[in-house]
């Protein structure tokens, strides 16, 4: 690369050397660091023989990049000095505190599916660098031999803050294919990382769609610092001592009235925590997914894959003698995802538990999506209900995979469902009978298709069906409750487990609202419900983040605890954790309570008074999305745009902040408060939370 440089020195007693270079302008200041003026800045970082030195892009606006044209891929960005040169020319980047794209070596693949089955090999040619119009363009060639693929691919940065940055993509390829180029990327360090491509599940990998011409990697940063609420504390609870294979993988949490802890593990047993003390209560069941304390507390209910166990405790030891079988009607047929949450029990005994589809069958709706969730032998993508007669009915369907089910002190039911087909990003719903959640693999199991027989019983289980007759989209949409709260996938959730509603006491000021922790993101969120129009809706905040590990059960204790088991396995591994989190009285925290909406906008109701109760519009960030339903796995936010604050008010007491702005039913509201300080001095960390909007009040 060359690069000209003619020094001009135009104030001697102020030491400032002006610059100019290729690009751009810059002063070189008395510690020689460079300072652009105008325009970019651009300079080699050599990195080691046999390598080409890296790409460092300084500009105007006070933030610099680095490109590494070795693998292809943008390495970092910082704000503040492009760098330092010393009299002798030679450039050093001031890129200490630079943040990570975190992009994989040689991002770029062509056709996952062919490169396994035709050996393909890829060839990644570094071109260089341009400049137009003030924009760097880094410039590769992509070919592929044996199909004769070619791809001419230009791309560059586009900074909007510290916390969001865009990379774009220009591809042109030499001619026309039926295949997909693949772009990887890691989803973990980012709240919310998306594009205009397809999404892949395990949110390593990000699929273009055939011949797409041009595609955006959107980046949002809000996360990369530990967020406790003040009064309360994370402790880690010494594990039992488990031999391999078998790993003490909590999966649910339920609590006796002594304080004694029972836990299932995804490797078949339970473990009870009595008195400090682990006792394996029972073993040799198949991937147990929920626990719960047993009427008469001699005993707990576990939720197999196969069936719903009551494991009982007859001679006071401490260890189950007796494993009865209470209901294994719901055709399970051995694939691998057919996950079973629950089960949860209302005040008049009935048992609920969720069923999750299977990776693969014949109850399929077509569409483009290649792997749609599906069901063989139907009732999957339920929440049943058996009730203390023994009798099962299928109450509620349209689930995918449902990896959490809740209840609160009203006998609400509540699922958490994961993002998919059919399930634009993971969310909690409100569950009633004869509810339609969304995914319509399980519409087939209703009696006017005649597929799957309204007795469940094995004894009537069908055989797989050839083919099965089309679903009017049109018509199952509208019929489709929408969930109550939309967890901001990539943002505040990925892969989020069993909602836990807070005690009116023991947690805090927030009793009744739910925590959802989550494997991905390794958190906990915290969602505040109310009633409009007769249905739920709220909103979703951060809460504590990080946890140790893929943090997935959630429950209270008889104290008002909040114990987080962590499994150590799915999107992110780690190690199987359990952690308590505390709440010591008297130590109020300094967080978002709530939103509620209001006829004119929302009101943003505070754990703690204001310091200063003026605020302007502009310091209000608000901005609006929604969805798109369709088969296709996941959504990116949809019509996304910023909404202007009207007006602002603050309560006589600090503790409301009360927004007039325009909104849309059925869109999702991103509320951002500045960085607020309380009468007490502490900070608002946790400054904002996405709000789902399904009905505006009359």
């Amino acid at each position: 690369m060359m690069i000209r440089i003619g020094f001009l020195i135009t104030a001697l007693l102020c030491a400032w050397i002006q610059a100019e270079d290729q690009y751009g302008t810059y002063e070189l200041g008395e510690g020689n660091e460079i300072v652009v003026t105008d325009g970019v800045i651009i300079r080699e970082v050599p990195v080691g023989k046999g390598k080409r030195p890296m790409i460092a892009v300084g500009t105007k606006a006070g933030y610099n990049y680095m490109y590494d044209p070795n693998d292809r891929s943008m390495e970092g960005i910082w704000t503040g000095h492009f760098g330092r040169q010393d009299p002798a020319g030679q450039f050093e980047p001031m890129n200490q505190k630079m943040k990570s794209f975190h992009l994989k070596r040689l991002p770029w693949i062509f056709s996952e599916p062919l490169r396994l089955k035709m050996k393909l090999k890829q060839d990644h040619k570094w071109v260089g660098v341009e400049v137009v119009d003030g924009k760097v363009y880094f410039k590769t060639i992509l070919t592929e031999a044996i199909t004769g693929m070619r791809w001419e691919i230009k791309e560059h940065l586009e900074y909007i803050s510290e916390l969001e940055q865009n990379i774009h993509f220009d591809i042109k390829a030499n001619k026309k294919t039926k295949e997909n180029l693949n772009y990887k990327l890691t989803q973990v360090p980012f709240r919310r990382l998306s594009t205009n491509g397809k999404q892949n599940q395990r949110n390593g990998l990000k699929n273009l769609f055939p011949n797409q011409e041009k595609f955006t990697i959107s980046f949002l940063r809000r996360g990369e610092k530990v967020t406790i609420p003040n009064g309360y504390t994370v402790e880690k609870v010494d594990l039992p001592k488990v031999r391999r294979p078998f790993l003490f993988e909590p999966t649910d949490i339920a609590f006796a009235d002594d304080g004694s802890a029972y836990i299932s593990t995804r490797t078949g047993a339970v473990w009870k925590n009595k008195d400090g003390k682990w006792i394996l209560f029972a073993d040799g069941l198949q991937e147990v997914n929920g626990v719960l304390i047993a009427p008469d507390g001699k005993g707990v209910y576990v939720m197999q894959k196969p069936e719903l166990t009551l494991l009982k405790d007859t001679d006071g030891d401490d260890i189950a003698d007796v494993y009865v079988s209470v209901e294994d009607r719901y055709r399970y047929t051995g694939n691998y995802h057919e996950f079973v949450y629950g089960p949860r029990m209302d005040s008049e005994g009935n048992l609920y538990f969720s069923t999750g589809l299977a990776a693969r069958g014949y109850h399929q709706v077509k569409g483009d999506f290649k792997k749609p969730m599906s069901t063989s032998l139907g009732y999957r993508g339920w929440v049943m209900k058996v009730d203390k007669d023994g009798n099962i009915t299928p109450y509620a369907s349209g689930l995918r995979s449902p990896a959490g089910i809740g209840m609160n002190d009203q006998d609400e039911l509540f699922v958490t469902d994961n993002q998919g087909d059919w399930v634009a990003s993971s969310y909690l719903g409100h569950v009633e009978k004869d509810d339609f959640l969304g995914h319509p693999a399980a519409l087939w199991d209703l009696p006017e298709y005649g597929l799957t027989p309204s007795v469940l019983d094995y004894k009537t289980s069908p055989q797989t069906v050839p083919s099965v007759p089309e679903l009017d989209q049109e018509k199952f949409a509208k019929a489709r409750k929408h969930p109550a709260v939309w967890l901001s996938h990539g943002d505040l959730t990925n892969s989020p487990g069993h909602p836990a509603f807070a005690p009116a006491e023991g947690f805090g000021p927030f009793g009744g609202q739910a925590f959802i922790a989550d494997i991905a993101q390794r958190n906990v969120v915290r969602v505040s419900l109310e009633k409009v129009g007769g249905a739920y809706q709220g909103a979703v905040y951060p809460f504590i983040r990080p946890l140790s590990s893929a943090a997935y059960s959630a429950g209270f204790d008889k104290k008002g605890n909040l114990w987080i088991g962590s499994v150590g396995r799915g999107w992110v591994a780690g190690e199987s954790e359990l952690e308590v989190i505390r709440y010591k009285e008297g130590e109020s925290p300094f967080e978002i309570h709530h939103f509620a909406l209001t006829k004119d906008g929302f009101d943003i109701v505070l754990t703690q008074p204001m310091a200063e109760k003026s605020l302007v519009a502009d310091a209000i960030k608000v901005r609006e999305y929604d969805y798109k339903y369709w088969d296709g796995y996941g959504s990116e936010p949809m019509h996304e745009a910023p909404v202007p604050v009207k007006k602002v008010s603050v309560s006589d007491d600090g503790l409301t902040v009360s927004i007039e702005l325009d909104r849309k039913e059925h869109f999702i509201y991103q509320i951002e408060l500045p960085k607020l300080k309380s009468k007490s001095g502490l900070v608002l960390e946790n400054n904002y939370g996405v709000y789902t909007l399904n009905k505006l009040l009359p």
